[in-house]
C-alpha cells in the first residue's frame, strides 16, 4: 500500500511543473505581445508606406525625416510609346515635401495591440488630404518637360487613323497609331498629380497623353465598310482580246469603288463612273484597231500598208462602262472573250472586224479595188469568186475615190444618188464610205483603162449593170473593202 502512494505523489509533482512552465511561457508571450503592442503604438507597422515612402518601424518624427529626404531622391519614370522611357528626378525640379501637423496623428490609423493581425500585411497609403504636400520649382519643371523627347521629338509623327486597305488580295484594317508627341500641358498636369502621390511610374499611353487618332480599328463604321468591301474579295473580271487577256483583279476593282453610308445606316459599294471610264479608255487605246494602219496582200501578191483605216475593232466605251458596273454590282467573277464574234461580245463594240488576228483580221470574205488597175475583186473564203473592170472617181482633188480600208455599210436597190447639180437613178447601191459605194453606171461608155482620168465618177466605183447585180448578190454589210 505504501509503494502505490509514492507513485501518485510523483505524478502530481510532474504535472505541476508542466503547468508552471506553461504559465511562464504564456506570461512571457503576453509580455512580449504587450511590449510589441506598446512599441507599435508609437511606430508604424512593417509594410507601411505613405506616398510610396516606406515608413516601416519608424516613429512619427523618423517618418517625417525620411519623407522629406525621399523627395529629393524621388524619380518619376515616364513609360512612353514603343517601350521608350524617360525620367524626371526630384533633385532636377527642386521637389520638396511639406508635412502638416495633421501628420502627427497618423498613428491613430493603426491599433498597436493588433500588430499581429497586420504584421505580414502591407499597407500603402496615399496622403493627399493635406497631410503631405509637394512643391517644385516651376521653371525647373518646365525646363525638364520641354527637354523631354516625348514632348519635342526629333522627328514628330502625327497620329494615324485606322484605315481599310487592300493587302494581298484581302481587305484588312491597319490599326490606328498614336503620334509620338505628347501634349505638353496635359503631361505637366499628370506629372504634378504623380508628384503629389509620389507615383514612380507614369504611363503616357495609358493616360492618353499622345496625339490621338480619330478612327480606331474597332470603329463601327470602319468595320461596316470592311464588310461591304469583303463582298468583292477574290473577284476578277477577265476580258479577252484575241490571244490577249485583260484581267481586272480585286485591286483594280477596288480602285473603282468607294463605300457609302446609306440612310438606314448600312454601307454599300459606290461605283465611280469616272474611274471605270478611265479604265475603259485605256482598253480602247490598247485594243482598238479601227483607226490603225493595216497590212494587206493585194491580188497581185504585193504586201502593202494602208494607213487610212475605217475597218477594225472600235470599243463602245459607253456600253463597256455600263456592263462593268453591272458586273461589279453582281459581285461575281466574270470572263468573256470580246473578240469571239458572239452575239454577246459584239455588243461591246461599235465596229467589229472578221477576226482579231492581225494577219487575218478581214476574214475570208472581202472586196478589193485597185485604182491604178481600174479593177476590183470579191473574195469568198479567201478565193476570188467575182471580178470586174470599174471606173473610179476622177482624180482632180475633189472627186477622187477615197483610199483605205472600209466596211460595207449598207445596200439598197433602185436608189437615187444625189449631189450638187445631179440626181441619178441606179439599180444597185452598195455603200462603204459615207456617200461612196459600188453601183451600176449605164452611162459609162466602157469600164477599165484610163477612162477614170477624164470621165471618172464623183468618187463612187462605177460598174456595168450586170456586174453590179452580181456583186449585190454576193457582198453583205460588214465586209471589208480595200481601196488602194
Amino acid at each position: 500500500m505504501s509503494k502505490k502512494k509514492t507513485k501518485s505523489k510523483k505524478k502530481s509533482k510532474g504535472s505541476g511543473v508542466v503547468l508552471v512552465i506553461t504559465l511562464v511561457v504564456l506570461l512571457v508571450l503576453m509580455a512580449g505581445y504587450g511590449t510589441a503592442g506598446y512599441y507599435f503604438s508609437g511606430h508604424f507597422f512593417p509594410g507601411t508606406t505613405f506616398n510610396n515612402t516606406d515608413v516601416s518601424f519608424l516613429s512619427i518624427s523618423q517618418a517625417k525625416d525620411k519623407i522629406e529626404v525621399s523627395s529629393d531622391d524621388y524619380t518619376l519614370t515616364l513609360l512612353e510609346k514603343d517601350g521608350a522611357e524617360e525620367t524626371i528626378k526630384g533633385s532636377d525640379i527642386g521637389l520638396e515635401a511639406h508635412i502638416s501637423d495633421k501628420f502627427d496623428n497618423l498613428l491613430n490609423i493603426q491599433n498597436g495591440m493588433s500588430w499581429v493581425m497586420y504584421f505580414f500585411e502591407d499597407k500603402h497609403y496615399v496622403l493627399n488630404d493635406g497631410y503631405i504636400t509637394y512643391s517644385c520649382d516651376d521653371e525647373k519643371l518646365a525646363g525638364v518637360l520641354d527637354g523631354l523627347n516625348c514632348v519635342d521629338p526629333e522627328t514628330p509623327v502625327k497620329a494615324q487613323n485606322a484605315t481599310l486597305v487592300l493587302m494581298d488580295g484581302e481587305f484588312k484594317i491597319i490599326p490606328e497609331d498614336i503620334g509620338n508627341t505628347a501634349h505638353r500641358d496635359e503631361l505637366e498636369d499628370e506629372v504634378r498629380i504623380a508628384l503629389e502621390t509620389q507615383e514612380t511610374k507614369l504611363d503616357l499611353v495609358e493616360k492618353e497623353l499622345y496625339d490621338k487618332p480619330d478612327i480606331y480599328s474597332d470603329d463601327e463604321d470602319l468595320l461596316a465598310r470592311k464588310a461591304a468591301c469583303d463582298e468583292i474579295t477574290g473577284m476578277e473580271i477577265t476580258l479577252g482580246f484575241g490571244d490577249t487577256k485583260e484581267t481586272a483583279d480585286v485591286e483594280r476593282i477596288a480602285d473603282w469603288v468607294s463605300v457609302k453610308k446609306q440612310k438606314d445606316g448600312s454601307y454599300k459599294l459606290q461605283l465611280s463612273d469616272e474611274k471605270i471610264e478611265s479604265y475603259v479608255e485605256t482598253l480602247a487605246e490598247t485594243y482598238n484597231t479601227f483607226n490603225s494602219p493595216k497590212k494587206f496582200v493585194t491580188n497581185g501578191g504585193q504586201e502593202i500598208e494602208i494607213t487610212n483605216s475605217y475597218y477594225g475593232w472600235l470599243l463602245d466605251n459607253e456600253y463597256a462602262v455600263e456592263e462593268l458596273k453591272k458586273i461589279v454590282e453582281a459581285k461575281k467573277s466574270f470572263d468573256i472573250d470580246l473578240t469571239d464574234r458572239s452575239e454577246e461580245s459584239d455588243k461591246w463594240w461599235i465596229r467589229v472586224a472578221a477576226s482579231y488576228d492581225p494577219k487575218t483580221y478581214y476574214g475570208g470574205d472581202y472586196a478589193e479595188v485597185s485604182i491604178d488597175s481600174q479593177h476590183m475583186w470579191y473574195y469568198e473564203g479567201g478565193k476570188v469568186v467575182f471580178e470586174s473592170d470599174v471606173v473610179t472617181g476622177q482624180p482632180d482633188g475633189y472627186h477622187d475615190t477615197p483610199r483605205g480600208v472600209f466596211r460595207l455599210i449598207y445596200m439598197d436597190q433602185n436608189a437615187t444618188l444625189r449631189g450638187p447639180g445631179y440626181a441619178t437613178q441606179v439599180a444597185y447601191w452598195m455603200v462603204f464610205a459615207d456617200d461612196v459605194g459600188f453601183h451600176d453606171a449605164t452611162w459609162q461608155p466602157y469600164f477599165g483603162g484610163q477612162l477614170y482620168t477624164w470621165n471618172g465618177s464623183h468618187g463612187c466605183v462605177n460598174m456595168p449593170l450586170d456586174k453590179a447585180g452580181e456583186l449585190f448578190n454576193l457582198i453583205y454589210p460588214g465586209v471589208a473593202v480595200f481601196v488602194y
